[in-house]
């Protein structure tokens, strides 16, 4: 049995000019515990960032007046990991999956007025992902991973939050 420590972050930014962009970013800590050779039990957190400013009226291009949207989110998950090679392995390929509990807060901002009342949502899902684990060293090695958590977003509706991660991690 031995433990692997992993963190990771993502980042994305898409700009249609100096009112209308998106930006998206998030870090994830994981603890995995692994039981067998090829298979361990991943618990992780993330802590997720989201803000998109675009033109409250799409219609007409000279108004300025801008509306802000941004939204947090808790991601804990546990999955169980599946590796496809052993441990020695300088390439690792794994697949994973289990649940995870999300919480959601978002507020809506239109130019300086005050932000609406937030929404907050909160539930249970279920997750998966597939990702590499290229070692640089014994215990030291480079992850990249491309996730999906089903979160919820209201009683009555539900999405897919998909994160493509790359990180490192420490074997103990």
């Amino acid at each position: 049995m031995y433990t692997e420590l992993g963190l990771s972050y993502n980042y994305m930014k898409r700009t249609f000019d100096s009112l209308d962009n998106v930006e998206n970013q998030g870090t994830t800590l994981s603890v995995s515990l692994y039981l067998w050779e090829k298979i361990a039990l991943e618990l992780s957190y993330t802590n997720g960032l989201y803000v998109k400013k675009e033109r409250e009226s799409s219609y007409d291009i000279n108004d300025n007046s801008q509306r802000t949207t941004t939204q947090w989110s808790d991601i804990s998950e546990a999955n169980l990991i599946y590796v496809f090679a052993e441990r020695t392995a300088t390439f690792q390929p794994y697949v994973k999956g289990g649940g995870a509990y999300i919480k959601k807060k978002q507020v809506v901002q239109i130019d300086n007025d005050a932000p609406s009342p937030a929404i907050i949502d909160a539930g249970w899902g279920p997750s998966a992902g597939i990702g590499i684990k290229m070692m640089i060293s014994d215990s030291l090695s480079i992850r990249a991973s491309y996730d999906v958590v089903h979160t919820p977003i209201d009683n009555s509706t539900a999405a897919d939050d998909i994160t493509g991660r790359v990180g490192i991690s420490w074997i103990f």
